[in-house]
């Protein structure tokens, strides 16, 4: 019986020939996988900066003189950084809202949010006031996968609030430090 296994059983090399194999095939998913993370993350940041570039531009089409200004005021897809901090700033005459976000360490995040993320920041509210209590509103943001989309939610801490990051938040976000 053994020496009818061991007839019909593969020689080691071919085991190994095999398992090499298999490690070529994982490594191409691996590779794709990364490379699909890397397209969502770049969507992601564009996506975020549209959302804002539409808000100021919108607020600012309703007023007699603009106030509301973005920084950086265009972000080209060569802007992003995903190795280091992204940044947008919305200011109204010193109230400030700054986007900060950076690449999760893995592919995905699963950590800190409900969702798997590929992006992860934070939305940072002021104003003299809160700068002269030293205080400072933060709220967590994710840019999370949803087919070949980029999602961006925020989530409050102390609150547990969450929601998407759109026009109707940075509104209210900005509507707080008036």
């Amino acid at each position: 019986m053994a020496a009818r296994f061991r007839k019909n059983r593969p020689d080691r090399l071919t085991r190994l020939a095999t398992a090499i194999e298999a490690l070529g095939d994982r490594d191409q998913q691996l590779i794709g996988e990364s490379q699909r993370v890397d397209q969502l993350r770049l969507r992601g940041a564009t996506h975020l900066y549209a959302v804002c570039r539409g808000f100021v531009d919108d607020v600012n089409s309703r007023l007699s003189h603009p106030a509301v200004v973005l920084s950086p005021p265009a972000f080209p897809e060569a802007s992003y950084d995903d190795s280091g901090a992204n940044l947008f700033q919305i200011n109204l005459r010193g109230r400030l809202l700054q986007l900060e976000f950076h690449a999760t360490e893995d592919l995905y995040g699963r950590d800190d949010f409900k969702y798997p993320y590929v992006l992860r920041g934070a939305v940072r509210s002021f104003n003299q006031e809160f700068l002269d209590r030293n205080s400072m509103d933060e709220q967590m943001i994710f840019c999370c996968p949803d087919g070949d989309e980029a999602v961006w939610y925020f989530f409050d801490c102390r609150t547990y609030r969450t929601g998407r990051v759109g026009e109707e938040y940075l509104a209210a976000e900005l509507e707080r430090l008036r």
